[in-house]
Order: structure tokens, then C-alpha cells, then sequence
């Protein structure tokens, strides 16, 4: 089988296809054929080396892909639950990546996709979906007998950001998305307090105050959202670096974010996908051969679109 790999550390240039053995099931395993998986920067940071040590260990060469959807093509022998032929979602493990033409995982950390959802929208779910309910059960959920929680989403257009703010929404917090103009007739489609395009508004000229701003786009720092702040607000980010060091240690508003996808995350998201409450975030699909190609214009900023890039396989 082909999959996509790499053997140092670096930008698209270290990426290869290679012809590699299929997975054999283990006991507790099964092994799915990929139909779709999307992108997610924590593939890329953890090729650059962004995230330090947390592929470092993996065996060399590396695969590249997190979340799938796909056909389950065999089952362990101690698997009941599943049968070859079954319509399946969930995250890769850290020895069988899942940009490749077949994936081998643990039964437990896949779920069927459901009703409704094609492969590309169904590989969205584990990663960015999951995720997003992490961060709104967490950071953007109003405290018990709360009415009035208000909340923003600083990149909301993004894989993550798309699906927070739906999570935010089901709450019963206020929400405000903020995002680029392209995003801006989605997110008002989900039904959000407020949208605001961020070429041209601000939080504090909107002249509202959060009880929760959290930033999942990289592109803030407290002080750029301090005004906008509640007498108790807090500003949080996904992506705490050397820039937010000082409003981190000094300022007691300013906090970083924690919120890793599960299986947990992702029930959560299929349930809401099963009450409607929820819509898939596919920004574009390509080919999975192209994902060289798709990969470095994805990481140069030339893939302008709304919600997640998906490989896709026929």
C-alpha cells in the first residue's frame, strides 16, 4: 500500500509517497481503508518541529494524518462490535498515520459515521469537531443559573473555530464570532449572537464585554482584547508562545487553553450531528495523491477557504 511519510524533520520537501506492507489486525485492531482525511496544523507542527518533543519517539519514517473516515476492511479476533464492510470515523495512531491508502487502529477509538455524512464531512469530526466540544464544555460553557455568558471566538473560521462556536451556541452562551468576511455567511447560518469580520471590527468597538474571549487563530495577544474584557474576563489561547509569556505570568485575565480531542469529544459530536445541531465544516476536498502539492499550499496560505482541507480517496 502507498502511504505518505517522512524521514527528518522540515517543510513539504521532506515529504514521500512510499509502498509500505499492510497493517495486519491485532487482536483488539482493526484495519480500515481510508476514504478521506483531513488536514490539521498539528500534523504540519509536529513535522516542523513546532511541538517539540510530541512525535519525537514515533519510528522513523513518520506518517502524516490524524483523523479518517473510511470502510473497515478487517477485525481482530477478539472484535464483536465491528464487521469488515462498516462506514467508520476516528483518529490514527501514532504507528499507522492515516494519509495512506489503509489505517490500523484500536476498535475503541473509531466510531460509525453517522447518517447523513459523506467520508470527507465524517473526517472533520475527530479532530475538529471533537475539539471544538472540548473547548466549549470547558472555556466557553456558562456557569450553572448563568443567563447572560457572553463569549468570543477569535477564528472561527478555522477546522476548530467552526465547530466551538456551534458547541458555545448549544450552551446557551452569547456568542460572537469573529473571523474573515469569506466565513462570515456560515457562521451567521449557525445562529451566533454576533459576527464580526476582523479586516474591519473589533471586539471593543463592538462595545460588548466577555466573560470569555479565547483565541483559536494565533493572531492575538491579550492586549489586543484587554478593553474587551469583562470586570472577571478572561482571555485564553490555544497557542501560548514566547509572545503571550509576559501577559501570562503578570496579568491574572490571561490564561492558555488546553483541549485535546477523544473519543469522549467525538460521541459528543456525533450525538450532535444525530439532532442536527450540528453541520459538518468542509472547506475543500482533493485528491489524496495530490496531498504533496495540497500540503505546501496549505502551509504558504494559497488554500483560502472556509473549515477543513480533505484528502480524499475514491
Amino acid at each position: 500500500m502507498k502511504r505518505l511519510q517522512y524521514r527528518h524533520r522540515g517543510g513539504p520537501d521532506v515529504l514521500e509517497w512510499a509502498e509500505v506492507d499492510e497493517p495486519t489486525a491485532g487482536p483488539k485492531e482493526i484495519v480500515v481503508e481510508v476514504r478521506a482525511a483531513s488536514i490539521n496544523p498539528t500534523d504540519i507542527k509536529m513535522r516542523t518541529g513546532e511541538l517539540g518533543v510530541a512525535n519525537l519517539f514515533e519510528p522513523s519514517p513518520k506518517g502524516m494524518g490524524l483523523d479518517f473516515a473510511g470502510i473497515v476492511r478487517a477485525v481482530g479476533p477478539e472484535v464483536s462490535t465491528l464487521v469488515p464492510g462498516d462506514a467508520v470515523t476516528g483518529l490514527s495512531a501514532p504507528r499507522s498515520r492515516s494519509f495512506a491508502d489503509l489505517v490500523k487502529v484500536k476498535h475503541d477509538k473509531v466510531r460509525r459515521v453517522p447518517d447523513g455524512l459523506d467520508f470527507a464531512e465524517a473526517s472533520t469530526l475527530p479532530m475538529g469537531a471533537a475539539t471544538g466540544a472540548k473547548v466549549a464544555a470547558k472555556y466557553l460553557t456558562p456557569r450553572h443559573g448563568q443567563t447572560d455568558h457572553r463569549v468570543a471566538v477569535l477564528g472561527a473560521g478555522g477546522g476548530i473555530g467552526l465547530y466551538a462556536v456551534q458547541f458555545a451556541r448549544d450552551t446557551g452562551a452569547l456568542v460572537t464570532a469573529v473571523a474573515g468576511g469569506p466565513a462570515a455567511n456560515t457562521l451567521r447560518s449557525f445562529g451566533l449572537d454576533e459576527v464580526l469580520d476582523y479586516r474591519t471590527q473589533t471586539l471593543a468597538g463592538s462595545g460588548r464585554r466577555f466573560d470569555t474571549v479565547i483565541d483559536l487563530s494565533d493572531r492575538y495577544m491579550y492586549r489586543d482584547v484587554e478593553a474587551a474584557l469583562s470586570r472577571k474576563g478572561c482571555f485564553r489561547t490555544m497557542t501560548p508562545g514566547l509572545g503571550h509569556l509576559g501577559a501570562l505570568v503578570t496579568k491574572r485575565r490571561a490564561r492558555p487553553a488546553f483541549a485535546i480531542a477523544d473519543t469522549g469529544g467525538l460521541d459528543r459530536a456525533i450525538e450532535a450531528v444525530g439532532r442536527k445541531r450540528l453541520v459538518a465544516g468542509v472547506g475543500a476536498t482533493f485528491a489524496m495523491g495530490d496531498a504533496i502539492d495540497v500540503l505546501r499550499d496549505y502551509e504558504e496560505g494559497r488554500l483560502k477557504v472556509v473549515g477543513k482541507v480533505v484528502l480524499t480517496r475514491p
